[in-house]
């Protein structure tokens, strides 16, 4: 019996012994694995805990829930049709062919993308696309990863086998120590990024060649370590997250991998960091404004077509909007008034009197008419009658009068009248 006794004790003082050099040796933190969803993250010396998250899980927006349900039953399958995994490509821009299976592509115009596809390039930002080819920009030598996914309208990826692919890429020669190693856990930051106008907002990543876990209790290959501004928690499911407590400017957004013991998976690819920058009073995006309508509905999931953008006008000028009224301004009247007749100009007087043979008005009855018989006067039969002159030519006809009156005295010669002189004089105005 005391044997016995001795054994269990001697027994009962390995366990302890060993428990002791388990909890000595394997840090706390792996012990946290097993409980499931968020909770702040163990300290450590990179990443010191900082307290608890500031932000908060809410529930999706209104829109969000209606396009979730709308898009349950879908599931989409994508290919890359070319280039081909591990295909050496020139220099300069290349094409990227896609095909997609059970997912609509729309462009929904005013209310923004329905369900899309988004390219990424290595670190590059997403690239959205409602389209089945794109140019992308050149390479840099060596290698390179393009991945692949469908996306919901506001981004979220498609969880789902078959919804996302990837493949290598490289330029002059390839590099492989520069990418993670083939089949080797992925992390890809998806949301949030860029500019928002509102909360919540969506933190979504997407895991490729991720271990399943969870299946039991205990069973934890990863999680995931999220820092917003300095506050971490933890995740260890692929489930998007909606959340408020975002401040106004610049918020720091980073996303560790790490293993079951706490420690980074395949760094340094799967630490990434992102920015995002809220500022309030701009117009969110359609799903982050209230319940759909049953037409809004149909234009995002691609079931109708998309309101027509409206074309811009352009003002017109003052005379053409007085035109298209049909009126015009005083003094647009005055300015676009055709020209009114001027008063017609007198007929011009007939000529002196002794261009046409006859005496003038004022001359004397006496005298005999020289221009009656030009044979008689000795001198050869007269031309024909010069044209009037206009009337805004008074000196040309005073001169033309005068020459004809110069001619007639030297025709008279020394014995014409004194009456010829006045008549010459009354013509032309010139004395002998």
């Amino acid at each position: 019996m005391a044997r016995a006794v001795r054994r269990y004790f001697c027994r009962a003082g390995l366990l302890a012994a060993a428990l002791l050099l388990v909890l000595t040796l394997v840090p706390p933190a792996a012990f946290a694995f097993s409980l499931p969803g968020r909770r702040p993250s163990p300290a450590s010396p990179a990443t010191p805990a900082l307290g608890r998250s500031s932000q908060q899980e809410v529930a999706p927006p209104l829109a969000v829930q209606q396009l979730q349900e709308a898009l349950e039953t879908r599931r989409p399958r994508v290919e890359i049709v070319s280039p081909a995994d591990g295909a050496l490509l020139p220099a300069g821009p290349w094409t990227l062919r896609l095909r997609v299976e059970d997912w609509p592509l729309v462009d929904a115009g005013p209310l923004g993308l329905g369900p899309h596809l988004v390219v990424q390039l290595d670190g590059d930002d997403p690239l959205p696309l409602t389209a089945t080819s794109t140019t992308m920009r050149p390479l840099e030598p060596g290698s390179h990863r393009l991945t692949v996914y469908a996306a919901r309208p506001w981004g979220e990826a498609v969880k789902d086998p078959g919804a996302q692919r990837q493949i290598r890429l490289h330029r002059v020669a390839a590099n492989p120590l520069g990418q993670p190693a083939p089949s080797s856990p992925q992390l890809i930051a998806v949301s949030p990024r860029g500019t928002a106008a509102g909360t919540p907002l969506l933190l979504d990543w997407l895991l490729l060649e991720a271990p399943l876990q969870n299946l039991r209790s205990g069973d934890a290959s990863w999680r995931l370590r999220v820092s917003i501004n300095g506050d971490s928690f933890l995740v260890d499911r692929q489930t998007p997250l909606w959340l408020e407590g975002w401040r106004t400017g610049s918020n720091a957004v980073q996303l560790d991998l790490l293993d079951g013991l706490g420690e980074p998976l395949n760094p340094p690819f799967n630490s990434l960091v992102g920015e995002v920058i809220l500022e309030p009073g701009g117009e969110p995006p359609r799903w982050q404004m209230g319940r759909l309508t049953a037409s809004e509905m149909a234009i995002l999931l691609g079931e109708a077509p998309p309101p027509a953008a409206p074309e811009p006008v352009a003002e017109p000028e003052p005379e053409q909007a007085a035109e298209s009224d049909g009126t015009l301004e005083p003094e647009a009247t005055a300015l676009s008034a055709p020209e009114q007749p001027q008063d017609p100009q007198p007929e011009p007087l007939p000529p002196p009197a002794m261009a046409d043979g006859a005496a003038g008005p004022d001359s004397d009855p006496g005298l005999p008419d020289l221009a009656e018989d030009p044979a008689a006067q000795g001198r050869p039969p007269a031309t024909a009658p010069e044209p009037p002159t206009p009337p805004d030519q008074p000196m040309a006809d005073g001169l033309a009068a005068s020459d004809r009156a110069a001619a007639g005295r030297e025709d008279a010669g020394p014995e014409d009248s004194p009456g010829s002189q006045d008549l010459a004089a009354l013509d032309g105005g010139v004395t002998p």
